[in-house]
């Protein structure tokens, strides 16, 4: 049941999703649906990609040069136990961090949520929680509205964690690529809200299609 995996994409290296060089996974599925969310077509579950975990954690081990792994989406949380197993079966081979965005709060999942959610909770150095709010929309590191908290659930990114809170709470700004079918793509956290659409309408006025 949770061999697979139901993604929007994946990309390495990311370093704009967390400390250091990643490999960034985005789930599909999302309850939540944050009006200015940058990736809605994350939302739909039954949208995209299924991925077994032996190909994904395959495809993390291959990836030269990187630190971790950032879970994002959609709402991780939806895929917990899968998400367990993946990480889990990283493990064996690689001691990689873990980073995750979630739109719920930490203090819910540690309550109210399921033993798989917990559990993967148990496997994540640095979440950030808390949804999208538009209004709050701030120039952040590694967020997207004030209302999101960088939380060190272990010590692994103490250190770089205030080394870059030091310089400033700042966006660590975005990547532009191109993805195989040639559409043009964006990764990480806009310092400014409505970007997504702008690029976008950029990108049509020269006739490129965007894609994220």
């Amino acid at each position: 049941m949770y061999d697979y995996l139901r993604i929007f994409r994946h990309q390495s290296p990311v370093t704009a999703l967390g400390p250091y060089k990643r490999a960034a996974i985005w789930v599909q599925g999302c309850d939540f649906a944050c009006p200015g969310c940058i990736v809605p077509e994350s939302w739909d579950k039954g949208g995209k990609q299924t991925i077994s975990q032996t190909e994904l954690a395959d495809w993390i081990l291959s990836q030269p040069d990187i630190e971790g792994i950032t879970l994002s989406g959609g709402e991780p949380m939806l895929q917990a136990a899968a998400l367990v197993n993946l990480i889990d079966r990283v493990y064996e081979f690689q001691n990689l961090g873990v980073m995750c965005y979630t739109g719920y709060r930490l203090e819910h999942l540690q309550q109210h949520g399921t033993d798989a959610q917990r559990a993967l909770l148990n496997r994540i150095d640095l979440l950030v929680d808390g949804t999208y709010i538009e209004s709050l929309h701030g120039d952040l590191l590694w967020r997207g509205s004030s209302n999101q908290r960088l939380l060190m659930l272990t010590e692994r990114y103490q250190q770089i964690l205030i080394q870059e809170l030091a310089q400033g709470d700042r966006s660590t700004g975005i990547e532009f690529g191109i993805d195989v079918t040639g559409a043009f793509y964006f990764t990480g956290i806009p310092a400014r809200k409505g970007f997504r659409d702008e690029f976008a309408a950029k990108m049509q006025s020269q006739g490129i299609i965007f894609s994220n």
